[in-house]
């Protein structure tokens, strides 16, 4: 080494030079005081702490020191009062979000997966477990979409996609059964609009279309439909003005014949064949 590169590095590197930003706009500050709003109004999740002993030994610590807050904290978060249950469930989170050859994941890897659960925020041991299994769903869908995108041959290309496809479906048909769980397997059906066109007829209740029961009902199919038997409540209640393009207000035709007479019922009286059981 000549003595100008000795000189050279022994001399310190200069400073990098200071950069100063500009100051956040109106509506930038108006979306970080927002986040800033939503942060405060969440709980904070469970963080673990990732140690290295020695090079070899890898270990989950307590970041602080209130370790039977922490302890709390983590059965919480999965839904149990079971440390046993809580340390396995985080354990196979663990299992789930690591890298190939890896004994652990990343602090940042754990972490997101618990903070993932804790969104979902299990209410019990059960819901846990759905947790857990969405987790790695996710997880695997992310990764084959990753290896579908970084393939060049058309075959790993669908055979990833295909992956992902399933574990993505398979993503949906859990969060379909964590709301049904919670719901208690009760379904609820809400109609918030109905439309009534030309030649129609709009019938809000129950309506009887069995056959002879006890609402005396007769069941027609393949036909004209005619007067509703049972009890039914119709879209205009009774008394009510119908709208008509006859302004003039004329009545009802006279049938051709001498007198008038009463339009009957239109529900046919008789019986119609039935299939023979």
């Amino acid at each position: 080494m000549t003595k100008k590169q000795l000189q050279n590095a022994k001399s310190p590197s200069p400073p990098a030079p200071t950069v100063t930003k500009r100051d956040p706009t109106d509506l930038e500050q108006a979306g970080i005081d927002k986040a800033v709003a939503y942060c405060r109004g969440r709980t904070h999740p469970l963080s673990y702490q990732i140690k290295e002993i020695d090079g070899k030994d890898v270990t989950i610590d307590v970041p602080h020191s209130n370790r039977g807050g922490f302890i709390a904290q983590q059965n919480a978060t999965f839904g149990t009062v079971s440390n046993a249950f809580a340390c396995r469930a985080s354990a196979e989170i663990g299992n789930m979000l690591r890298n190939r050859g890896e004994a652990l994941p990343s602090g940042d890897a754990l972490n997101a997966g618990v903070a993932a659960v804790a969104g979902i925020e299990p209410q019990n041991e059960q819901e846990a477990m759905l947790a857990l299994q969405m987790v790695g769903a996710h997880a695997m869908a992310m990764d084959m979409l990753n290896q579908a995108k970084q393939a060049s041959d058309i075959n790993r290309i669908e055979r990833y996609g295909n992956l992902a496809t399933k574990f993505l479906r398979t993503y949906t048909t859990q969060l379909e059964a964590l709301a049904k769980l919670r719901r208690g397997g009760e379904q609820t059906v809400r109609v918030e609009h109905v439309h009534v066109y030309n030649g129609g007829q709009a019938i809000v209740g129950q309506v009887a279309t069995g056959g002879r029961g006890s609402a005396g009902g007769i069941l027609e199919n393949g036909q004209q439909p005619y007067a509703l038997t049972g009890q039914a409540a119709y879209a205009l209640p009774a008394g009510a003005p119908v709208l008509r393009q006859d302004t003039g207000g004329a009545g009802m035709p006279v049938a051709g014949c001498e007198r008038q007479e009463a339009v009957p019922d239109a529900r046919r009286r008789q019986r119609k064949r039935r299939t023979q059981g």
